[in-house]
């Protein structure tokens, strides 16, 4: 197994790793009479959004000034702070790199692994009702790439004993060329809108190392909860998206489904690509399953592996996975089977871009 685990602002564990501290450069806010007014007394709402936060929470204040930073220098080039990535995956899966701009290179990327709500302030009572968003920002175009989104219509029930949300992200690489910010904008919905809780408001930081593949936590604390976000540096990396069909057969009755990957360099880290436990196989009617995770980042040198895995009653189980070795670039394809389901594994392979992306004329 090759790899190690970086804890929040403590060590490296691992059989040939030396402990090493981690620092953290303090977010930069705007000017120094708007830090005054965020730190005044009593709760403040951010601008042009309707999370309301506590001022005296510092992770809070911290993430108020990184968002008025970012409308100053940002919104001019990138549009909205609101405003959804454009860049999509598979970019340059068959297209070469544009006249002018840098070779394409294989390039440290993260892969978010999981979001956890470690624990909750007593006026908090399990089980919650969780909405709102997490998202990644990188250099490519500083905008959100969407890790979880739930509406208060459409909240998570989260219990003590399973506190991870259910990511659906992210939808394109997160690229490591200058610091990547994590965003967590989490509420409790309440039994009207007014009794809605802002239970975890703030940014967290990743400077980048580079020199190998590992996994790192972050613990952030608030006053109503501490969340802990685990994801993994993958260097030198491609972006892989896949993608399964039904070509054959139907999904066994009544019986719960998971899709996963994980890769060679980061082995024990699972990411879970689709997960139903009631039966309903979320397929289309062409035979597109409906994954709810579908990029993964993969070391050049490395291999993904694509697993698949349906229970039944009595502790019937049917598994099945197929392993692919990274590439530049181009499609490569691979039959799974569960019982009588045949399924087609479609992982489709690309590079990286460079900071010049955004303006190469290829961005969707």
């Amino acid at each position: 197994m090759n790899q190690q685990t970086i804890k929040e602002n403590e060590e490296v564990i691992g059989e040939a790793a030396e402990p090493r501290t981690i620092k953290e450069t303090p977010l930069q806010g705007t000017k120094a009479a708007s830090k005054q007014q965020l730190r005044a007394t009593g709760k403040k709402k951010d601008l042009k959004s309707d999370l309301e936060y506590d001022d005296s929470d510092p992770m809070a204040v911290e993430a108020a000034s990184f968002r008025h930073h970012w409308k100053f220098v940002w919104t001019g080039r990138f549009g909205s702070y609101e405003d959804i990535t454009r860049i999509p995956p598979m970019i340059y899966m068959d297209k070469k790199r544009e006249p002018g701009h840098s070779p394409l290179e294989p390039m440290e990327t993260l892969q978010v692994f999981s979001v956890k709500i470690m624990e909750t302030a007593q006026s908090l009572p399990w089980p919650l009702d969780v909405f709102g968003m997490v998202v990644a920002r990188d250099v490519l175009d500083h905008n959100r790439n969407i890790i979880f989104h739930r509406t208060r219509d459409n909240c998570q029930t989260i219990t003590a004993e399973n506190p991870y949300l259910e990511l659906t992200g992210p939808s394109r690489a997160i690229v490591v060329l200058d610091p990547v910010h994590f965003e967590v904008m989490l509420q409790v919905k309440g039994s009207v809108q007014s009794e809605d809780k802002v239970i975890s408001f703030l940014v967290v930081k990743y400077d980048g190392y580079g020199k190998e593949s590992r996994v790192l936590k972050r613990l952030r604390p608030s006053k109503l909860s501490t969340v802990e976000l685990t994801f993994g540096s993958i260097v030198r990396s491609v972006e892989a998206t896949i993608s399964v069909q039904v070509v054959a057969g139907s999904w066994p009755d009544g019986f719960r489904g998971e899709f996963t990957a994980i890769t060679t360099s980061l082995d024990d880290m699972k990411i879970q690509l689709l997960d139903f436990g009631d039966g309903m196989f979320p397929v289309s009617a062409d035979g597109i399953v409906k994954l709810s995770r579908r990029v993964v980042s993969v070391e050049l040198k490395g291999e993904l592996i694509v697993s698949v895995k349906a229970v039944g009653d009595q502790a019937v189980e049917w598994r099945d996975s197929k392993v692919f070795g990274a590439q530049k670039s181009s499609r490569r394809k691979a039959d799974v089977e569960v019982g009588s389901c045949k399924m087609k594994v479609t992982v489709a392979w690309s590079l990286l871009s460079d900071r010049q992306y955004f303006g190469s004329g290829l961005s969707a």
